[in-house]
């Protein structure tokens, strides 16, 4: 039975973990429980559930700030797709964030773009995501390992380029993943472990020479699969990751709901921390 009348709309938690990971990996997406637990931690969780208690469906409405929070996560299963699941849970979402007095953003694939704009999101900048399973390594970056009294820093510069102060997700990432830094605090990459695949982002630097030194360094440390979200308007650093072999899969592309407005600082914004988590 697929009747949305017998579903029941919930909070979800911690004890629901391993539901949800079933429902992103049914979409072929790389979230890991760690990615979960710093949602449902930091954010609303939110979804629909079956008669039996199962989670079919959710949604996230994660903070970055007071100014600023994502909408992400937003999954249903086959069965009980196409029946406006999704619409409802970006709306409560939204409202949630909106109720907090929270900026709505979320990076949309082509399909949810169709339908955000008619929910009042504008466009704001595009994304590509990037993919390799092999290429060239540059064993003389500069860029140093990060340490973990970085944070303070590379919080506050993010904050700047960014558009928001999000210390806790950095601080994650930090832990979970590749973590350098340029010289005289010139930039920093960030990173993290996923299923089947290690995930790059943020990478804010002052300029795409440093960028890609970040990026080599990074690189050196990793093998297998890797994926970069890479501003589109960063036309030279996606020429130099297609150069590192990376491939280009598909776009995304940022959106706000409310009068469109540029956040942050888009000329240090080389790579986005995916869409997620911004």
């Amino acid at each position: 039975m697929t009747d949305v009348e017998t579903l029941t709309f919930d909070t979800l938690t911690s004890d629901d973990i391993e539901a949800v990971l079933a429902l992103s990996e049914e979409a072929g997406w790389t979230q890991v429980a760690d990615d979960w637990a710093l949602m449902m931690t930091r954010g609303y969780c939110i979804g629909f559930r079956d008669p039996s208690g199962m989670p079919i469906a959710s949604g996230v409405a994660l903070p970055m700030d007071e100014s600023i929070g994502w909408v992400s996560m937003v999954l249903v299963t086959k069965a009980w797709q196409r029946k406006g699941l999704a619409t409802k849970i970006v709306e409560k979402c939204c409202g949630w964030l909106e109720s907090k007095g929270i900026t709505p953003l979320l990076d949309a694939t082509p399909d949810g773009r169709a339908v955000y704009s008619q929910m009042g999101f504008f466009d704001q900048l595009g994304i590509t995501r990037w993919r390799r399973t092999e290429g060239s390594i540059n064993t003389n970056a500069s860029a140093q390992p990060a340490r973990a009294d970085d944070l303070t820093w590379i919080a506050k510069y993010d904050a700047a380029v960014f558009g928001a102060h999000r210390p806790a997700i950095l601080g994650s990432l930090m832990a979970r993943g590749p973590a350098f830094v340029a010289e005289n605090q010139a930039g920093t990459l960030l990173g993290r472990e996923g299923r089947g695949v290690t995930q790059i982002g943020p990478v804010s630097a002052e300029n795409v020479g440093v960028a890609l030194d970040l990026l080599d360094a990074g690189l050196a440390t990793l093998s297998g699969t890797v994926t970069i979200d890479a501003y589109d308007a960063q036309e030279e650093f996606a020429r130099e990751i297609s150069v590192r072999g990376f491939e280009a899969q598909r776009g995304f592309t940022r959106m706000i709901r409310g009068p469109a407005r540029v956040i942050g600082d888009t000329s240090r914004a080389f790579a986005a921390a995916g869409p997620e988590l911004g």
